[in-house]
């Protein structure tokens, strides 16, 4: 007979080894992968990014194992007119995707314990809010399944979609217009003109690779702006250790579209299950005419139908525009607020969501 969930918050120094193994069990049984939310981001994120000691591990326990995981943030007060303490799943810059990870046999059942949470467990939390989770997948069914559980509403917002790569049901994959793939011909023979022969390799195991981008993101726009990783130490010390994380675990992707004299464009991207997942890009903006970047991004969808992936997630914001040009699939994601059960929580939700369908325009 299997135990009962148990729904706790960790702290950092709760997050024992015995832990930190549960967890791993979990990715390989997560409904829906997610790389930010396993031990080999979020873990580095917790010691060098800013707030990461505030942060919290919400799990659901069954004996050893963790059936679900979400990092998040107590807060007294979840909005400045809404003065009321929650939950908030932790958002720093490169929290490509709120999903939790939940086990894929208990998606409803673990969802519905996580939001039985018991106040004295929980506390300061009245509402729990999920930023940038997806919603086309098993895990949001089964949250909706479980707020209706508890006898309360979800509320989303900012639902929007983002560029993918992604395999119809049927196993083909949409093709790219054909006037794009001419654009980046044309493009890919005035790069060699001016630059020599254009290649693409992915350098995944090599460290030195890791700096090659890091001094290419510098040497850009990021760079002068102040928003590179190199202009904040403790950002690139946790980008060097997720990738030295994923590049020994086989699922880290580094590939650079180069020249003779050098990459002209690189991305990074973090494998988890069945998909990949985008973190970082820079190119070189001398070479800026040729769309470097836009040849990379060509190159991926080129190469997907024969990589045996469900889905490459372009993990871009919403107003982003030169993946969506490019890559034909999408994907959609919102921020979504939960009750925990209790008439207090469902009331405060509902009230919510009476108040969002009064602000939206009429269809």
């Amino acid at each position: 007979m299997s135990a009962d969930p148990i729904v706790q918050l960790l702290a950092a120094s709760e997050v024992t080894p015995d832990v930190v193994a549960a967890w791993r069990d979990l990715v390989t049984r997560a409904a829906e992968p997610n790389p930010v939310n396993e031990p080999d981001v979020l873990l580095p994120a917790m010691r060098h990014l800013a707030q990461g000691d505030e942060v919290r591990l919400l799990v659901v326990r069954r004996g050893p194992e963790l059936d679900a995981c979400l990092p998040v943030l107590p807060t007294a007060r979840w909005r400045r007119k809404v003065p009321v303490p929650a939950l908030v799943s932790w958002t720093h810059p490169y929290q490509l995707l709120g999903t939790p990870l939940v086990d894929r046999d208990r998606t409803r059942d673990t969802l519905t314990a996580l939001l039985r949470t018991p106040w004295r467990t929980r506390r300061p939390g009245l509402l729990l809010e999920l930023s940038g989770t997806g919603d086309d997948g098993p895990v949001a069914t089964a949250l909706d399944e479980a707020v209706e559980e508890v006898g309360g509403v979800a509320v989303r917002w900012d639902t929007h979609e983002r560029a993918a790569l992604v395999r119809r049901p049927d196993g083909t994959v949409a093709p790219l217009s054909s006037s794009r793939q001419k654009r980046v011909r044309r493009s890919r023979r005035a790069l060699e003109r001016a630059a020599g022969p254009v290649t693409v390799v992915d350098r995944a195991g090599d460290p030195a690779a890791v700096e090659e981008f890091l001094a290419l993101e510098a040497a850009g726009w990021k760079g002068r702006a102040g928003t590179a990783l190199a202009a904040n130490p403790a950002d690139a010390a946790f980008f060097r250790e997720v990738c030295a994380r994923f590049a020994d675990a086989g699922r880290l992707e580094l590939r650079s579209l180069r020249v003779p004299a050098g990459p002209v464009a690189v991305q990074v991207a973090l494998r988890a299950g069945d998909a990949v997942f985008h973190l970082k890009v820079a190119y070189d903006e001398q070479y800026g005419e040729h769309s470097p970047g836009v040849q990379l991004l060509v190159d991926y969808a080129d190469r997907f139908a024969a990589e045996g992936l469900a889905m490459r997630d372009s993990c871009t914001a919403a107003e982003n525009v030169t993946e969506s040009q490019v890559w034909p699939g999408r994907r959609r994601v919102s921020d979504v607020v939960v009750p925990f059960a209790g008439p207090v929580s469902r009331a405060g939700v509902s009230a919510l969501a009476r108040l969002r369908a009064r602000r939206l325009p009429a269809a």
